[in-house]
Protein backbone atom coordinates (compact mmCIF):
# COMPACT_ATOMS: atom_id res chain seq x y z
CA UNK A 1 0.00 0.00 0.00
CA UNK A 2 1.59 3.15 -0.85
CA UNK A 3 2.02 5.89 2.02
CA UNK A 4 -0.26 7.88 1.18
CA UNK A 5 -3.89 6.87 1.58
CA UNK A 6 -6.44 8.63 -1.05
CA UNK A 7 -10.12 8.44 -0.93
CA UNK A 8 -12.44 9.58 -3.91
CA UNK A 9 -15.93 11.06 -3.86
CA UNK A 10 -17.90 12.76 -7.08
CA UNK A 11 -14.57 13.29 -8.76
CA UNK A 12 -13.61 15.51 -6.02
CA UNK A 13 -10.12 14.45 -4.43
CA UNK A 14 -10.08 14.25 0.00
CA UNK A 15 -7.64 13.39 0.99
CA UNK A 16 -8.02 12.73 4.32
CA UNK A 17 -5.69 10.20 5.89
CA UNK A 18 -1.96 10.90 5.80
CA UNK A 19 -0.74 7.29 7.58
CA UNK A 20 2.81 6.57 7.29
CA UNK A 21 3.44 3.13 8.74
CA UNK A 22 5.37 0.32 7.60
CA UNK A 23 4.11 -2.74 6.07
CA UNK A 24 5.01 -4.99 8.82
CA UNK A 25 3.12 -2.60 11.79
CA UNK A 26 -0.22 -1.58 9.48
CA UNK A 27 -1.73 -5.26 9.73
CA UNK A 28 -0.88 -5.81 13.53
CA UNK A 29 -2.32 -2.62 14.20
CA UNK A 30 -6.00 -2.48 12.51
CA UNK A 31 -6.10 -6.09 13.10
CA UNK A 32 -5.79 -5.65 16.77
CA UNK A 33 -8.19 -2.49 16.57
CA UNK A 34 -10.57 -4.06 14.95
CA UNK A 35 -10.72 -7.52 17.26
CA UNK A 36 -10.51 -5.51 20.60
CA UNK A 37 -13.20 -3.25 19.33
CA UNK A 38 -15.75 -5.06 17.21
CA UNK A 39 -17.96 -2.00 16.63
CA UNK A 40 -14.94 -0.26 15.19
CA UNK A 41 -15.62 -2.84 12.27
CA UNK A 42 -18.77 -2.22 11.51
CA UNK A 43 -18.55 1.27 11.66
CA UNK A 44 -15.55 1.33 9.07
CA UNK A 45 -17.26 -1.38 6.70
CA UNK A 46 -20.48 1.14 6.78
CA UNK A 47 -18.50 4.23 6.24
CA UNK A 48 -16.69 2.43 2.97
CA UNK A 49 -19.74 1.02 1.85
CA UNK A 50 -21.46 4.70 1.94
CA UNK A 51 -18.55 6.31 0.22
CA UNK A 52 -18.59 3.52 -2.46
CA UNK A 53 -21.93 3.75 -2.94
CA UNK A 54 -22.11 7.75 -3.38
CA UNK A 55 -18.66 7.75 -5.70
CA UNK A 56 -20.50 5.18 -7.93
CA UNK A 57 -23.82 7.21 -8.16
CA UNK A 58 -22.69 10.98 -8.20
CA UNK A 59 -23.31 13.10 -11.39
CA UNK A 60 -20.56 13.77 -13.80
CA UNK A 61 -19.52 17.34 -13.60
CA UNK A 62 -18.75 18.80 -17.28
CA UNK A 63 -15.46 19.81 -17.60
CA UNK A 64 -14.45 22.86 -18.72
CA UNK A 65 -14.75 23.25 -22.08
CA UNK A 66 -16.66 20.42 -22.67
CA UNK A 67 -20.44 22.34 -22.64
CA UNK A 68 -20.97 24.56 -26.23
CA UNK A 69 -23.30 27.24 -25.37
CA UNK A 70 -26.52 26.93 -26.81
CA UNK A 71 -27.99 30.09 -28.89
CA UNK A 72 -31.30 30.50 -29.31
CA UNK A 73 -32.72 31.62 -32.39
CA UNK A 74 -33.91 35.08 -33.18
CA UNK A 75 -37.04 35.56 -34.80
CA UNK A 76 -36.96 37.83 -37.91
CA UNK A 77 -37.34 41.47 -38.15
CA UNK A 78 -40.82 42.66 -38.37
CA UNK A 79 -41.72 45.13 -40.73
CA UNK A 80 -42.52 48.69 -38.82
CA UNK A 81 -46.41 49.26 -38.07
CA UNK A 82 -47.65 52.30 -39.98
CA UNK A 83 -48.80 55.10 -38.28
CA UNK A 84 -52.17 56.43 -38.72
CA UNK A 85 -52.58 59.89 -40.45
CA UNK A 86 -53.95 62.66 -38.43
CA UNK A 87 -55.75 63.44 -41.29
CA UNK A 88 -58.08 60.51 -41.15
CA UNK A 89 -61.61 60.89 -42.26
CA UNK A 90 -63.20 58.43 -40.21
CA UNK A 91 -64.15 59.55 -36.63
CA UNK A 92 -61.79 58.70 -32.98
CA UNK A 93 -65.09 56.65 -31.45
CA UNK A 94 -64.24 54.01 -35.16
CA UNK A 95 -68.13 54.54 -36.03
CA UNK A 96 -68.23 55.33 -40.44
CA UNK A 97 -68.81 58.57 -41.51
CA UNK A 98 -72.45 59.28 -42.32
CA UNK A 99 -74.06 60.65 -44.63
CA UNK A 100 -73.16 60.07 -48.35
CA UNK A 101 -69.87 61.87 -50.23
CA UNK A 102 -69.93 64.77 -52.42
CA UNK A 103 -67.28 64.35 -55.04
CA UNK A 104 -64.98 66.93 -57.43
CA UNK A 105 -64.21 69.55 -54.13
CA UNK A 106 -61.39 72.33 -55.24
CA UNK A 107 -59.38 73.61 -52.91
CA UNK A 108 -58.68 74.03 -49.09
CA UNK A 109 -61.09 73.31 -46.31
CA UNK A 110 -61.16 76.60 -45.47
CA UNK A 111 -61.70 77.58 -49.10
CA UNK A 112 -64.69 75.18 -49.85
CA UNK A 113 -66.38 75.86 -46.92
CA UNK A 114 -66.70 79.70 -48.31
CA UNK A 115 -67.88 78.65 -51.44
CA UNK A 116 -70.51 76.61 -49.69
CA UNK A 117 -71.82 79.37 -47.08
CA UNK A 118 -71.71 81.89 -49.82
CA UNK A 119 -74.16 79.69 -52.39
CA UNK A 120 -76.47 78.58 -49.28
CA UNK A 121 -76.61 82.36 -48.60
CA UNK A 122 -77.46 83.74 -52.20
CA UNK A 123 -79.74 80.87 -52.78
CA UNK A 124 -81.47 78.41 -50.08
CA UNK A 125 -81.66 81.63 -47.63
CA UNK A 126 -82.22 84.31 -49.53
CA UNK A 127 -84.62 87.31 -48.99
CA UNK A 128 -87.60 85.19 -51.30
CA UNK A 129 -84.89 82.09 -50.46
CA UNK A 130 -86.90 78.36 -50.65
CA UNK A 131 -85.58 77.86 -46.93
CA UNK A 132 -86.18 80.56 -45.59
CA UNK A 133 -89.50 80.38 -43.63
CA UNK A 134 -88.69 77.21 -42.47
CA UNK A 135 -85.21 76.83 -41.61
CA UNK A 136 -82.09 78.08 -40.15
CA UNK A 137 -79.07 78.29 -41.55
CA UNK A 138 -75.68 77.55 -39.07
CA UNK A 139 -72.41 76.95 -39.51
CA UNK A 140 -69.17 76.18 -37.76
CA UNK A 141 -65.34 76.19 -38.90
CA UNK A 142 -61.88 76.04 -37.31
CA UNK A 143 -59.17 78.36 -38.56
CA UNK A 144 -57.16 77.23 -41.79
CA UNK A 145 -54.03 76.81 -39.50
CA UNK A 146 -56.08 74.06 -37.34
CA UNK A 147 -57.14 72.61 -40.61
CA UNK A 148 -59.92 74.31 -41.37
CA UNK A 149 -62.65 71.59 -40.47
CA UNK A 150 -66.37 72.80 -40.98
CA UNK A 151 -69.56 71.52 -40.80
CA UNK A 152 -72.92 73.26 -42.01
CA UNK A 153 -75.89 72.73 -40.55
CA UNK A 154 -79.77 73.32 -41.71
CA UNK A 155 -82.18 73.35 -38.83
CA UNK A 156 -86.29 73.58 -38.92
CA UNK A 157 -87.30 76.82 -37.44
CA UNK A 158 -88.72 76.02 -34.30
CA UNK A 159 -90.70 79.91 -33.07
CA UNK A 160 -91.69 78.24 -29.85
CA UNK A 161 -88.02 77.72 -28.45
CA UNK A 162 -86.15 80.52 -26.79
CA UNK A 163 -83.50 79.30 -29.71
CA UNK A 164 -85.21 78.95 -32.52
CA UNK A 165 -83.20 76.46 -33.74
CA UNK A 166 -84.74 72.95 -33.65
CA UNK A 167 -83.95 69.29 -35.30
CA UNK A 168 -81.52 69.27 -38.02
CA UNK A 169 -82.29 68.54 -41.37
CA UNK A 170 -79.80 68.57 -43.28
CA UNK A 171 -75.88 68.46 -42.25
CA UNK A 172 -72.68 69.41 -44.53
CA UNK A 173 -69.38 68.15 -43.03
CA UNK A 174 -66.16 69.27 -44.65
CA UNK A 175 -62.88 67.21 -43.21
CA UNK A 176 -59.52 68.76 -44.57
CA UNK A 177 -57.26 65.85 -46.22
CA UNK A 178 -54.05 68.24 -47.03
CA UNK A 179 -53.28 71.81 -47.09
CA UNK A 180 -54.93 72.13 -50.08
CA UNK A 181 -57.31 69.20 -50.49
CA UNK A 182 -60.97 68.61 -48.73
CA UNK A 183 -63.58 65.80 -48.85
CA UNK A 184 -67.32 66.94 -48.73
CA UNK A 185 -70.04 64.62 -47.82
CA UNK A 186 -73.80 65.60 -47.53
CA UNK A 187 -76.08 64.07 -44.77
CA UNK A 188 -79.87 64.66 -45.23
CA UNK A 189 -81.86 63.93 -41.50
CA UNK A 190 -84.96 65.57 -42.12
CA UNK A 191 -85.53 67.36 -45.58
CA UNK A 192 -87.56 65.95 -47.92
CA UNK A 193 -85.97 63.44 -50.74
CA UNK A 194 -86.86 66.58 -53.44
CA UNK A 195 -85.56 69.21 -51.92
CA UNK A 196 -81.87 67.64 -50.67
CA UNK A 197 -81.32 66.27 -54.22
CA UNK A 198 -82.04 69.58 -55.45
CA UNK A 199 -79.41 70.34 -52.40
CA UNK A 200 -76.83 68.13 -53.25
CA UNK A 201 -77.47 69.29 -56.75
CA UNK A 202 -76.22 72.78 -55.30
CA UNK A 203 -73.26 71.69 -53.38
CA UNK A 204 -71.63 69.91 -56.49
CA UNK A 205 -71.21 73.20 -58.45
CA UNK A 206 -70.52 75.10 -55.19
CA UNK A 207 -67.60 73.33 -54.11
CA UNK A 208 -65.98 73.70 -57.35
CA UNK A 209 -66.31 77.47 -57.82
CA UNK A 210 -69.47 76.83 -60.01
CA UNK A 211 -72.81 78.92 -59.03
CA UNK A 212 -75.86 77.46 -59.37
CA UNK A 213 -79.28 76.99 -57.29
CA UNK A 214 -81.16 73.95 -58.12
CA UNK A 215 -83.36 73.78 -54.78
CA UNK A 216 -85.74 77.28 -56.05
CA UNK A 217 -85.91 75.62 -59.31
CA UNK A 218 -87.13 71.99 -57.72
CA UNK A 219 -90.02 73.73 -55.23
CA UNK A 220 -90.89 76.02 -58.41
CA UNK A 221 -91.82 73.16 -60.59
CA UNK A 222 -93.85 71.53 -57.56
CA UNK A 223 -96.04 74.50 -56.90
CA UNK A 224 -96.56 75.36 -60.24
CA UNK A 225 -98.87 72.18 -60.89
CA UNK A 226 -101.17 72.99 -58.01
CA UNK A 227 -101.51 76.41 -59.51
CA UNK A 228 -102.43 75.58 -62.44
CA UNK A 229 -104.61 72.61 -61.23
CA UNK A 230 -107.00 75.39 -59.25
CA UNK A 231 -110.53 75.94 -61.52
CA UNK A 232 -110.43 79.03 -63.27
CA UNK A 233 -113.51 81.42 -63.09
CA UNK A 234 -115.16 81.98 -66.08
CA UNK A 235 -114.78 85.70 -67.08
CA UNK A 236 -117.92 87.83 -67.22
CA UNK A 237 -118.98 89.45 -70.57
CA UNK A 238 -120.38 92.18 -70.70
CA UNK A 239 -123.86 92.82 -71.25
CA UNK A 240 -124.73 94.62 -74.78
CA UNK A 241 -127.01 97.86 -73.88
CA UNK A 242 -130.30 98.48 -75.96
CA UNK A 243 -130.38 101.80 -77.60
CA UNK A 244 -134.06 103.02 -76.92
CA UNK A 245 -135.80 103.71 -80.44
CA UNK A 246 -136.83 107.19 -80.83
CA UNK A 247 -139.74 107.74 -82.87
CA UNK A 248 -139.92 110.07 -85.49
CA UNK A 249 -142.16 113.36 -85.06
CA UNK A 250 -145.08 113.35 -87.20
CA UNK A 251 -145.43 116.36 -89.35
CA UNK A 252 -148.34 118.19 -88.73
CA UNK A 253 -150.36 119.60 -92.06
CA UNK A 254 -150.11 122.74 -92.89
CA UNK A 255 -153.41 124.77 -91.41
CA UNK A 256 -155.19 125.96 -94.35
CA UNK A 257 -155.92 129.49 -94.90
CA UNK A 258 -159.04 129.34 -94.32
CA UNK A 259 -159.10 128.46 -90.64
CA UNK A 260 -156.29 130.99 -90.23
CA UNK A 261 -159.02 133.37 -90.94
CA UNK A 262 -161.39 134.13 -87.79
Amino acid sequence: MPPLAQIGYGGHEWRSLFVEIDESRESAVWGKMLLDRPSTMVLVLLVIAALTGCAGNSPELPTPGSVQPTLSPQAPPQPPTPVASSMATTPANGEEPRGVPVPGAIGSATEIYSHIATGAMACWFSANGPLKKDYIFHAMADAPSRGGKAEVTIHRRDPSQPNPRGAKAYVVEIQPTGEASATVRADNRQMPDAYASAMTSDLSQWIKGEQGCSLAKTIAAETAPSEEAAPKKPAKVAKKTKKPKVKAAQAKPAATAQQAQP
